[in-house]
């Protein structure tokens, strides 16, 4: 959802990088590319390493607080689409496509973009206090396979980030990788595209039809 339908990475950014500094160290890009995607639990866990302050207990509850609330006051004032990302939306419903959406986004937090994006456009909606492992563990895909009642093998995920497009692979789905930043590197098993603008359902499958799920693929046309 973040980074894939909504562009709200660079508002996160915002959130982590002000965090960041209130823990008393300035962010690190390179720091900042590993969190993508995480889970909460795993975004203070390599925060807390990043500071030299574990994160626990009573701060862990503060911080947590402290960061949703900032994440979810930018939300509610700058939410846009990923150019494309709509489109796609709507010519999935038009071929009567199945969606079902996942994020690692805890369901407080993800309210505000399931309400921009409409939540009837999904059948099954997973967030990050479903499961109890999350990304990049293929716990949220294989609980959204389950719900749909549909196999891995013949389900498509798109996603944006490293940890995302992991556990999409490891659930063994077949995988579309559109980084939502530059310099992430590729994730075997996934195929490399550019990004969705002018993507309909027929590229969409026509793209992944050649992943081989669990096998490295090469990247795709812009």
């Amino acid at each position: 959802m973040d980074g894939t339908l909504v562009d709200t990475e660079r508002l996160w950014d915002v959130a982590v990088y002000e965090l960041a500094e209130h823990m008393g160290r300035p962010l690190d890009d390179s720091t900042r590319e590993r969190t993508l995607g995480n889970s909460l639990r795993g975004f203070f866990d390599i925060l807390g390493e990043y500071t030299g302050r574990p994160v626990e207990g009573e701060e862990y509850e503060r911080l947590a607080h402290r960061l949703n609330s900032r994440v979810t006051e930018l939300m509610r004032t700058d939410m846009q689409w990923q150019p494309g990302a709509e489109e796609l939306l709507e010519d999935l419903a038009r071929t009567g496509t199945r969606v079902a959406l996942v994020t690692n986004t805890e369901a407080d937090v993800a309210s505000v973009p399931l309400d921009f994006l409409r939540r009837d456009r999904f059948e099954v909606i997973v967030t990050g206090c479903m499961v109890a492992d999350p990304k990049p563990a293929p716990d949220p895909y294989l609980l959204a396979c389950r719900r749909l009642g549909v196999a891995p093998a013949d389900t498509v995920a798109v996603e944006d980030s490293v940890t995302g497009a992991t556990s999409a692979v490891a659930a063994g789905l077949r995988v579309l990788y559109v980084p939502s930043t530059d310099g992430q590197p590729d994730v075997p098993g996934a195929r490399t595209h550019s990004g969705l603008a002018g993507m309909d359902v027929a590229e969409l499958f026509s793209l992944t039809s050649g992943v081989p799920v669990g096998g490295p693929v090469g990247e795709s046309g812009a």
